[in-house]
């Protein structure tokens, strides 16, 4: 098993784009906010890597997990876990057709902004731990 593809750097590098993409789509509804017809766009993506990594501990059969709260050996395939953007066309907040609330948007933005700055610091701590275990040996 490579060390740097293991089942915690690839679902924090996929958590980080996911989050990323959302700034992105905040960020696109924010500039919007007053555009007619409008409507909000989001990003769906922890379900699915909620999905892959049960999918992956459930098909692991070399190593028997003890505890439900193992993880399993093999990494899971996350690469085909990509985040998906969808748009929000089902409602409308105002008379012009635009659905952007901007305070939602805001509380939105503050939310995604503190799990990318928790992701960041969980691959950076990652890496300093298996820098230190390099180092000690």
């Amino acid at each position: 098993m490579n060390l740097f593809s293991g089942v915690v750097p690839v679902a924090l590098k996929q958590s980080l784009n996911g989050t990323l993409l959302r700034h992105k789509a905040i960020a696109h509804n924010i500039a919007n906010v007053n555009t007619p017809k409008f409507k909000r766009v989001d990003v769906e993506f922890k379900s699915q890597l909620k999905a892959a990594i049960s999918r992956s501990s459930e098909n692991s059969v070399h190593a028997p997990k003890t505890h439900l709260g193992h993880m399993p050996i093999d990494p899971p395939k996350l690469g085909g876990v990509v985040p998906r953007t969808y748009q929000q066309g089902d409602t409308s907040l105002r008379i012009d057709q635009n659905n952007v609330d901007i305070d939602v948007e805001m509380g939105t933005l503050a939310v995604n902004t503190m799990q990318y700055n928790v992701l960041v610091r969980m691959i950076t701590d990652y890496y300093q731990k298996l820098g230190m275990v390099i180092r000690t040996r």
